[in-house]
């Protein structure tokens, strides 16, 4: 019996390289076919500023008209999701299906990028390693539940980040581990370029999030090739910026031949965040932290800012405008329901007829504001400022602080991740749904059950997600569970990397402090903009971003460090 149980703790999964990639294959079917049960959910008429919006772009770009026609929407926000709309209708690929191939594919590179910390396991084992990384990524509740369903950028967003962070950190170990011959780092700094590009291009928000690590990185990895006098390899870390260069540069030229327009916005860039930061000077007496622009405030600009008399109307007293943006409880304009109110308003003065037109209303706007602040004309509470966002204020901090422990406790226990839309059925006539449906080449769930009016799911389907829902489980106990554990070796080999003070020791446990380190960041971000602006509770699809990375963080400790020692090199 000794013998036979020596035996069995000396086995080790073990893979060929043939075996690795028929397992990889079927994890990838198995993972397209949990698209295959879900149905996409739509709300024509409800999400003019969101779902509505990219679907529009997206049948625009497929006309061969950019954007669209011009509007107080149009340039609104980063419009990369239109694209990859329309490259889906282009390749006649369901939308569904294909968010779960490229964040399968954006899995698999992350599970081949962190390959270098066990690369002292035998090769079979190596692989093995791999595939469990790549499975336990392709299959994370929050990269199926129902917030992907909605037609909306955070479908493809924690993937576009996925892919950043694993070519950021596949290029950085392979610097560390191997030398140009036996890996170069540029197909992966090629990788991180796309997915910097796109994720950038994404969400308005994406560069504080993804840049502060590519600079981290990128100085790093200088350190260790310079050291080694790899020129080529040091002057390669140029790629991903400049891939986001190219990206960032062919949106702006095609907004600037489509509407004269230099830049990627006119919302969170240029004039109109130059007003809204102008407007948030105002002195006000509200002491609510979710108002920018708060009742008074507005009464004094329009006493005293003759351009922005003619919203008047539009913003105290048009019932429709009241009705879609206005909080009953506060009875005013939350800071993020503000700013789409005043563009709205203008919009209904023609002051959206054109780009160039509605670029100067603004500065005009934001330049009589500053002056009059400036000047004493009207109270002011801060310096100038260009944002539509709100000022970092001290009545913030413990909220954001409080919310943001929540919301990685939330990640963490992958909270608010279901399969399925279990009461909210799309809304639209028969003709919306074929509309969508025929373009995105998938259906949705807008049938209702017999008598009621919550979304009908055939058997099957309910099935399969109860089979989902029971692995979001198993990942909501053993995650938080291995992750204290990883947390604590971490820490403990913190002290063996400060003995041997090498490239080898070092960055792996840099690498997988700056991705707990870009967790605790995001959480911090939409943190801070719940307290301050939103005032929605904690939300599943903003912090799909986190997930991954905690994951990443968890496995590679306790793959890295499992020995009780470092990676040398």
């Amino acid at each position: 019996m000794p013998n036979l149980l020596s035996r069995l703790r000396g086995l080790r999964p073990a893979l060929t390289r043939r075996a690795f990639w028929l397992w990889a294959a079927l994890i990838t079917l198995l993972r397209c076919a949990v698209t295959h049960f879900q149905l996409a959910y739509m709300w024509a008429g409800g999400a003019p500023l969101d779902d509505e919006l990219m679907f529009r772009a997206a049948n625009a770009i497929t006309s061969g008209q950019w954007l669209g026609e011009y509007d107080y929407l149009t340039l609104s926000k980063s419009m990369f999701f239109a694209v990859w709309l329309a490259l889906l209708n282009k390749l006649h690929l369901p939308y569904l299906l294909g968010g779960a191939l490229l964040w399968c594919a954006a899995a698999l590179l992350a599970a081949f990028a962190l390959r270098p910390l066990w690369r002292k396991s035998p090769a079979g084992q190596a692989r093995a390693l791999t595939l469990l990384l790549y499975a336990l990524l392709a299959f994370l509740p929050s990269s199926w539940a129902s917030y992907t369903l909605r037609v909306y950028r955070d479908n493809i967003f924690p993937a576009l980040c996925l892919l950043f962070f694993a070519g950021m950190a596949g290029a950085a170990l392979r610097a560390v581990f191997y030398t140009r011959q036996q890996a170069p780092i540029w197909p992966w700094l090629l990788a991180a370029g796309v997915g910097l590009a796109c994720g950038y291009l994404n969400r308005e928000d994406a560069g504080l999030f993804l840049l502060p690590f590519a600079i981290a990185a990128t100085l790093c990895m200088l350190v260790v090739l310079l050291h080694r006098r790899r020129w080529l390899c040091a002057a390669a870390q140029v790629i991903p910026y400049a891939v986001l260069a190219a990206g960032v540069g062919i949106f702006c030229a095609l907004n600037q031949h489509w509407y004269g327009v230099w830049g990627l916005s006119d919302f969170s860039e240029g004039s109109f965040a130059d007003a809204m930061g102008a407007m948030t000077r105002v002195a006000t007496d509200s002491d609510e932290p979710l108002l920018s622009v708060p009742a008074d405030a507005r009464e004094k600009l329009y006493a005293k800012i003759p351009q922005l008399q003619c919203l008047q109307y539009w913003l105290e007293e048009d019932p429709q405008l009241q009705n879609d943006f206005r909080d009953p409880e506060l009875d005013d304009y939350r800071a993020g329901s503000f700013y789409w109110a005043i563009r709205r308003a203008a919009q209904y003065e023609g002051i959206y007829a054109d780009a160039a037109t509605a670029d100067a209303y603004w500065q005009s706007v934001a330049d009589a504001i500053n002056a009059a602040c400036d000047d004493g004309t009207l109270p002011a509470r801060s310096g100038r400022r260009s944002a539509t966002s709100q000022p970092i204020r001290a009545q913030y901090v413990l909220p954001a602080i409080r919310e943001a422990a929540k919301s990685a406790l939330w990640a963490l226990t992958f909270q608010d991740c279901p399969a399925y839309y279990q009461t909210l059925r799309s809304i639209g006539t028969t003709e919306d749904v074929a509309q969508w449906s025929a373009y995105l080449h998938c259906n949705f769930n807008n049938a209702a059950e017999a008598g009621k009016d919550t979304p009908y799911y055939a058997p099957l389907q309910k099935l399969a997600y109860r089979a989902l829902g029971v692995l979001r489980c198993v990942y909501a106990v053993l995650l938080p569970l291995a992750f204290v554990w990883a947390v604590v070796r971490h820490l403990c080999a913190l002290p063996m990397v400060l003995r041997r003070r090498t490239a080898g020791a070092a960055l792996p446990w840099l690498l997988l402090f700056g991705l707990l380190a870009m967790a605790a960041l995001r959480c911090g971000m939409i943190a801070f903009v719940e307290v301050s602006s939103f005032g929605i509770g904690t939300s599943t699809m903003y912090l799909s971003t986190v997930h991954p990375l905690l994951l990443l963080y968890t496995y590679g400790c306790l793959i890295c460090y499992r020995n009780k020692g470092v990676i040398t090199e």
